[in-house]
């Protein structure tokens, strides 16, 4: 079994169509991954103001000095009179001392409420107005609450289900401690997993399609189905061969990805609530740290599950090209179609789309549950389960297909 294996894995890499969308994908992940944040340059009526690099390394400064105050009433009225300090109608107030010392501090926790859909960008305009008859905290927590409730309605819960994601939020800090953590959210964004998963499938689809296939078109399968291996260990062997590459490929766009993050952000960040972060009404006391980890072991999961799709799919049809289509089509259409909650499991099922469920603000926090032998589990709780048991059904399901594959017409 390692000799074939290390054969299979040895004719993937020789292959120009491996190594040629390697170079190219891996390009694209190094700019619009690893580098991302700190490209460009910020220009203030047609004047240099600062490289994104420059800017990042502020805000790191900022945020770390912030870090650890809790967003109450106090934080938000110092933030609300530092505001109020700036006239707002032209980006010359950018040039001022004032903005520079005492508001720009404030920049990386403005995003974070930015999140949350409360603030615009005339800030001191909406503090003031909504400081009046109640106090800014209580309107933030009031404003999530009443989001919630209507997450809740949009995905048409159960009462049942509604009591089990009550209990989860109860679990939650409230106020939320504001931490620095701009890297994971790079990370959980549309530039981090999200991105490198789009870019590995077109990787998959590329270098993966000829592995069952090139025996067909090369007419050397009915050599191979008469040899001693040829109908059982070879099998396995393709497919090993296939996920060891895609495995390892995903392993260096991982440490790349977080080795530019650092780079460009810094490293900070951790602990902090996923709710300040991503989505500010999800019920769930989860960390950044602890979604990026969960969110990076589905996309090993998935691309290892998309790895075995994309191959049996090419034996099953006897067409690489075919193969290919099918598989970045799906691609494409998994995020131009959105399928609403109310067409029921059909919609639930399209969240667990592997580049659907690692959109973060999306798939990953869908509310709907699964009822698994008496456990409710949440949509990423239950989608490594149904990863395994897709890949047990799909490997069980083309051994059937490739044994009994009779060499015919020659």
């Amino acid at each position: 079994m390692g000799t074939l294996v290390s054969y299979e894995v040895k004719k993937i890499l020789k292959k120009k169509s491996t190594l040629v969308a390697f170079i190219i994908l891996f390009a694209l992940h190094f700019v619009a991954v690893c580098i991302s944040g700190s490209l460009g340059t910020t220009y203030v009526d047609g004047e240099f103001y600062e490289t994104h690099y420059e800017r990042n390394k502020i805000d790191r400064a900022n945020g770390i000095a912030l870090s650890g105050r809790m967003i109450d009433e106090e934080l938000l009225t110092e933030m609300s009179e530092a505001y109020q300090k700036v006239d707002w109608s032209t980006p010359d107030y950018m040039w001022t001392d004032t903005y520079k010392e005492e508001v720009r501090k404030y920049s990386d926790l403005e995003t974070r409420f930015k999140v949350m859909g409360l603030w615009g960008n005339a800030l001191s305009e909406v503090i003031a107005e909504k400081m009046v008859n109640q106090s800014t905290t209580e309107k933030v927590y009031t404003i999530r609450k009443e989001v919630q409730q209507q997450a809740f309605d949009g995905y048409m819960l159960s009462e049942q289900d509604i009591a089990y994601w009550q209990e989860q939020d109860a679990e939650i800090e409230v106020p939320f401690t504001y931490e620095y953590a701009s890297g994971f959210d790079s990370m959980l964004g549309g530039q981090g997993i999200y991105m490198m998963c789009m870019l590995l499938t077109f990787f998959i689809a590329i270098s993966m399609v000829s592995v069952f296939a090139e025996e067909h078109n090369r007419k050397t399968d009915q050599l191979l189905l008469c040899a001693r291996y040829g109908k059982d260990k070879l099998y396995i062997a393709k497919l090993v061969a296939g996920s060891l590459v895609v495995f390892t490929i995903n392993m260096l766009f991982v440490i790349t990805a977080v080795i530019g993050k650092i780079f460009s952000y810094g490293p900070e960040g951790f602990h902090a609530a996923l709710q300040l972060i991503i989505v500010y009404w999800y019920p769930y006391a989860l960390s950044v740290g602890e979604t990026t980890l969960i969110a990076i072991g589905l996309l090993f999961l998935a691309s290892v599950m998309v790895t075995i799709f994309t191959m049996l799919l090419a034996e099953v049809i006897k067409n690489s090209v075919g193969a290919m289509a099918i598989v970045t089509g799906g691609l494409f259409v998994a995020r131009l179609v959105s399928i609403p909650p109310s067409l029921g499991i059909l919609s639930q099922l399209w969240s667990y789309l592997p580049i659907n469920i690692l959109k973060i603000d999306e798939g990953f926090t869908d509310l709907r549950l699964v009822h698994f032998f008496g456990t409710k589990l949440t949509t990423w709780q239950f989608a490594p389960i149904l990863y395994l048991i897709l890949i047990g059904v799909m490997v069980w399901g083309g051994s059937k297909v490739y044994k009994n594959y009779q060499v015919s017409g020659r």
